[in-house]
């Protein structure tokens, strides 16, 4: 019996085993994101972001209707927009960039 639980997996055994499975499955789809999302893009007109919104699914129409109207507000006032990977940090990059640009 003292045999057996030496060479069974303890629950801590099981839930180290998990947690690095897990954090390799976040460094992965970390990766993949970092490899096919920039981390902005270039400056785009700001109606990229009315296109955005005015070629949403019918069913989607009523909701992107309020985004259409705050896009055309802000398209009086600014003239274009950089996109920022969400990644945790967007917030920080994209008031950086607004600081460096204007």
């Amino acid at each position: 019996q003292n045999m057996q639980s030496e060479t069974m997996p303890s629950d801590d055994d099981d839930a180290q085993t998990q947690d690095k499975l897990t954090q390799a499955q976040l460094t992965a789809i970390e990766n993949e994101i970092k490899s096919s999302q920039p981390l902005t893009s270039q400056l785009l007109p700001i109606s990229a972001l009315l296109h955005q919104y005015s070629t949403t699914a019918a069913n989607e129409q009523q909701q992107s209707a309020g985004f259409i109207q705050s896009a055309q507000f802000l398209s009086t006032k600014y003239t274009s927009l950089r996109r920022v990977r969400g990644d945790g940090n967007c917030y920080y990059r994209a008031f950086l960039y607004s600081l460096c640009e204007h």
